[in-house]
């Protein structure tokens, strides 16, 4: 398995990981994840700044990490890993890439936006420096981002800053 930046030729692979990503949210609070795709604009954008990392097994995307600059950060709006995947550290390789690659380009934190009551979300980005920001703390473009969000009361903004 590599990671790798994606490619056009990507996306339509990238959505069927999203498909049997959101499958392990059946039966919790955010069911409604299940069966949810982003758009291939936002692929395309993040594909334009090269930020968008796919993990590859054997010229499969069996994962992806996607981001974005936001609020003065490096911004992970995503990271999938299609369930025939998971539980093998798929996920971490893809964050430790995307995040040594946003030391290289000169950023000072990366943030993200996860359910804070899901047991796997937010205990998982805190392996990685991750913290979670009162409202007080929260710059004024993510807390526009999280207001947004389905059920945003279940909802946090997790921020991690980076070494370089």
């Amino acid at each position: 398995m590599i990671v790798r930046y994606g490619s056009e030729t990507d996306i339509a692979a990238l959505t069927v990981v999203e498909l049997s990503a959101g499958t392990v949210f059946e039966g919790t609070h955010m069911a409604w994840a299940v069966g949810q795709t982003s758009a291939p604009e936002y692929f395309r954008a993040a594909l334009a700044q090269k930020a968008l990392w796919v993990a590859d097994d054997g010229g499969m995307p069996v994962g992806f990490l996607r981001a974005e600059r936001l609020a003065g950060s490096f911004y992970i709006d995503e990271m999938s890993v299609a369930v025939s995947h998971q539980r093998r550290g798929i996920g971490r390789r893809l964050m430790e890439v995307a995040l040594a690659e946003a030391v290289q380009r000169g950023f000072g934190a990366a943030s993200l936006i996860t359910d804070r009551t899901i047991p796997w979300n937010a205990p998982l980005y805190a392996q990685f420096g991750f913290q979670v920001l009162s409202a007080e703390e929260t710059p004024p473009a993510l807390a526009r981002r999280l207001a947004v969000q389905t059920n945003p009361a279940r909802r946090c903004v997790m921020w991690c800053a980076l070494d370089g």
